[in-house]
């Protein structure tokens, strides 16, 4: 999917949470300036002008991995300048980045809310694992969150498993911005993961699984 819009990045946005809806109290970030969007399998990227050439098509303006983004509502007065808006939030190592993105009419609108939505979840779906090293009550671990296994903690050294967690077992993440992840699983409580820089990629990883695991249950439930 292609087609012209107009973006505006709102200024990087430092929270302690790992909720990734919209923060109203987020500032206007500068003005509108005019994008080619696309929709890929993976990635959601734009360019400012038409590129010329095979590598300025290989080199966007701006390139946002689905499976790290969350697409969110927005109230804020400062859209009221553009009624047909999306929001998107991006966890990067730098943190978590919101775009605005404005359409010419309401069908533009959901035609591309509803392409990010579907084409995210099915990213995760294929995706279905991510790998992280982390630091964990001073032993050097591996994290691998699965899409359909959930949580696994082992040694890096030995392999040996430290926990393993469904996704169900999860009842709430935290995290402080900056390179220290919480989840708090129920019954054995809070686990702290040192992951050596940014958490923000995860935990965005980590909303989309959920996401699309819900969607899949949702799906059966139906079917």
């Amino acid at each position: 999917r292609m087609g012209w819009a107009r973006v505006q990045q709102q200024e990087q946005i430092t929270s302690h949470s790992s909720d990734s809806s919209f923060d109203s109290g987020t500032s206007s970030g500068g003005g509108w300036s005019q994008a080619l969007l696309a929709l890929t399998d993976s990635h959601i990227i734009w360019w400012e002008t038409v590129p010329a050439s095979p590598q300025q098509w290989s080199q966007p303006s701006r390139s946002l991995r689905l499976i790290q983004t969350r697409l969110v509502n927005h109230r804020s007065p400062i859209y009221q300048t553009e009624q047909y808006c999306i929001c998107i939030r991006h966890g990067g190592e730098d943190g978590v980045s919101c775009h605005i993105i404005a359409f010419d009419s309401k069908s533009d609108q959901a035609a591309w809310a509803t392409g990010v939505v579907a084409t995210t979840l099915n990213a995760a779906r294929r995706v279905k694992k991510w790998i992280t090293q982390v630091g964990y009550k001073g032993r050097n671990c591996e994290l691998t969150v699965d899409s359909d296994e959930g949580f696994s903690l082992k040694e890096a050294e030995t392999g040996n498993i430290v926990f393993s967690k469904n996704f169900p077992e999860l009842v709430n993440s935290s995290d402080d911005g900056a390179r220290l992840l919480w989840l708090e699983f129920r019954q054995s409580g809070e686990e702290e993961l040192d992951l050596g820089k940014n958490p923000k990629p995860l935990v965005f990883v980590i909303h989309t699984f959920l996401s699309a695991k819900i969607q899949q249950l949702t799906d059966s439930t139906r079917g």
